[in-house]
């Protein structure tokens, strides 16, 4: 057998692997390697110690390679409290979080627990899966900046991790390039999975309560402003913020902060990240720097709050970024002036050879090149012909860089109704003056049915409790029509709808509303069994018969849809004009949403999750 590199980096050998001798009961602790060749729990022969090579440093814990005799020699990576820790109630307290955390996790990117106990001396051990690969760290010392894609595929593993384990009510805490472990694949990819709870807030914790330390611990570079200020109240933004703080480290091969103590790390952030990632990489999207920006706001309301949806839309950015720059590379056209047009119905333009002339019975109409000419007279009527069609082509290319630039100039559009016409988006293929409904949520935290916080402004990208109540503000940039609905499943897994504007007692029951005027729905309540709530946000330019009908519909059911051809009214519109042609920058700093698109109807679904 092959050498190989195990999760702490630290090649071994699996060469001869030896007999285990008998069972391990009490560990000395003052030499971290005494127990190397030991079992312990009558099953985990320890081969070697991983501490000194970096695991769990500055941590609780000892950390061993060790194989399950039970299971074939499985390899796994056994950690145990050291003897000081014994001492301390809130270490471990810590352990046991670690603990909790992994036991609650079950997910392709976190790293899995696989057994726990107790050893005759009373001390504390857990046993997990054993990962083969290297960390993020090295790929970043190897690497500097990753590629795009790479690191589209590593921000979103690591945001489908946290966004599990917040839904666990799991806070990580100590997310950096050292935690993050990447397995190649055959495919060339790369398995990303989180690791290292050891410092993981656990709510509700069963194994132990939650620790009330007010005093910031974890790796002082990535760590969150509230964090380092040892603030009670964490939230899943935390957890966010060191994770921007990694990916902006991926993207740029620099760090947003470099402070030499806490105290100056605190005042750094405060004053907002000074270095923009475009700065320091031209090619990055402006998109992927604005998500990322926000993640990295001082005030934790104002950082996105789902961890999920913050990954995926800075994917999908540089993925998009990725993508265009291929099409680019394979679309471009050879550096030439030699440019040959066929008399073709479909003409390509290729470059030809200077030194060759046209072959005899070429039917050209054109060709700029040099060519041994018959005569002068060719020569200048060659030259003259050539001017003609380069200056109608650049006439061309100005009018329709004109028109795209004057929003009311008329672009002739095919007739939808044709089956031979190509479909059109009408965002990016008419020259339509842009419509925009911009909107934010406050919302109102409840614990026993009262309210036990200030409300705060949202964005609705994170998730919330059952119980919170929220009310939707927004408006339109011009006058229209505007109404929201609230999708659900009943018994029988049929879509029904409740409507959340208008109502009877908001703004009379009208859904007309007038240029930016600020309209507030009624406060609603996150209830039911934890999920998404979805909320379909409508506007449109003129009253629609269609759209007052099922609004009435509501009104006569107490805000229900309760009408089956209404509903099916309503379900159609939505999706023949949901939002496939209407953006949303869903990461402003002030948590306001604006909805962007050129057609008479806007039309987006609103995701709001609650556990």
């Amino acid at each position: 057998m092959t050498e190989k590199k195990q999760e702490w980096e630290i090649s071994y050998s699996r060469e001869n692997p030896a007999t285990p001798p008998e069972e391990a009961t009490i560990a000395d602790f003052e030499k971290s390697d005494a127990l190397v060749g030991q079992t312990l729990d009558g099953r985990f022969f320890i081969e070697k110690d991983l501490t000194e090579g970096g695991a769990d440093a500055g941590g609780i814990g000892l950390v061993y390679l060790a194989k399950d005799m039970k299971l074939m020699g499985k390899e796994t990576v056994v950690k145990i409290l050291q003897k000081v820790a014994l001492k301390n109630p809130d270490l471990i307290r810590k352990f046991q979080h670690e603990k909790e955390a992994l036991i609650r996790l079950d997910h392709p990117n976190i790293v899995r627990i696989l057994d726990s106990g107790t050893l005759s001396d009373g001390n504390l051990f857990m046993v997990m899966e054993f990962i083969e690969g290297y960390s993020l760290r090295r790929k970043l010392r190897e690497n500097r900046k990753l590629d795009f894609a790479a690191a589209a595929h590593i921000i979103e593993s690591v945001a489908n991790a946290l966004s599990v384990a917040h839904s666990k009510k799991v806070l990580h805490r100590d997310i950096k390039p050292e935690n993050i472990m990447l397995t190649p694949q055959e495919d060339g990819a790369e398995r990303v999975r989180l690791i290292d709870f050891g410092i993981a807030r656990v709510e509700e914790a069963r194994l132990a309560p939650v620790t009330t330390v007010s005093r910031g611990i974890g790796t002082i570079r990535y760590m969150a402003p509230e964090q380092l200020a040892g603030v009670l109240e964490q939230t899943s933004a935390v957890d966010i913020y060191s994770f921007a703080i990694v990916v902006y480290e991926m993207l740029t091969g620099e760090l947003p902060f470099n402070p030499q103590s806490i105290v100056e790390m605190f005042q750094l952030q405060k004053e907002g990240v000074k270095v923009s990632p475009r700065e320091l990489r031209e090619d990055l999207p402006e998109e992927a720097e604005t998500i990322l920006l926000s993640a990295l706001a001082f005030n934790a309301h104002e950082r996105p709050q789902n961890a999920r949806a913050f990954g995926r839309e800075l994917a999908n950015a540089l993925r998009e970024n990725s993508a265009a720059d291929v099409g680019e590379r394979k679309s471009d056209f050879p550096k030439t002036a030699l440019i040959n047009v066929k008399s073709d119905p479909n003409p390509m333009v290729k470059p030809t050879e200077p030194s060759h002339p046209a072959p005899k019975g070429d039917n050209s109409i054109l060709s700029i090149q040099t060519l041994p000419l018959k005569s002068s007279k060719m020569a200048m009527w060659g030259i003259m012909l050539g001017g003609l069609i380069l200056a109608t082509v650049l006439g061309f290319l100005g009018l329709e860089y004109w028109k795209s630039n004057n929003p009311n100039v008329a672009v002739a559009t095919p007739d939808k109704t044709s089956a031979d016409s190509p479909k059109t988006n009408p965002v990016t293929e008419t020259n339509a003056p842009a419509r925009e409904l911009s909107y934010h949520l406050i919302v109102q935290k409840m614990r026993d049915g009262k309210p036990f916080e200030e409300p705060f402004k949202s964005s609705g990208q994170e998730a919330f409790e059952n119980g919170y109540k929220f009310k939707m503000n927004f408006q339109s940039k011009e006058a229209g029509f505007v109404y929201l609905f609230n999708e659900d499943k009943d018994a029988q897994g049929k879509t029904v709808y409740n409507i959340l504007y208008p109502t009877p007692k908001t703004n009379n029951g009208s859904a007309q509303v007038s240029a930016k005027q600020q309209i507030e729905t009624a406060n609603n309540t996150f209830s039911g069994s934890p999920g998404t709530e979805i909320v379909w946000l409508i506007w449109t330019s003129d009253k629609l018969d269609e759209m007052e009908l099922v609004k009435q519909s509501a009104f006569d059911a107490q805000g229900k849809v309760n009408d089956e051809k209404n509903a099916e009214k309503l379900t159609g519109f939505l999706q023949k004009n949901k939002d496939e042609n209407v953006e949303a920058n869903k990461y402003s700093a002030n948590q306001q949403i604006v909805i962007r698109g050129k057609g008479d109807k806007l039309v987006y679904r609103l995701e709001l999750e609650h556990r």
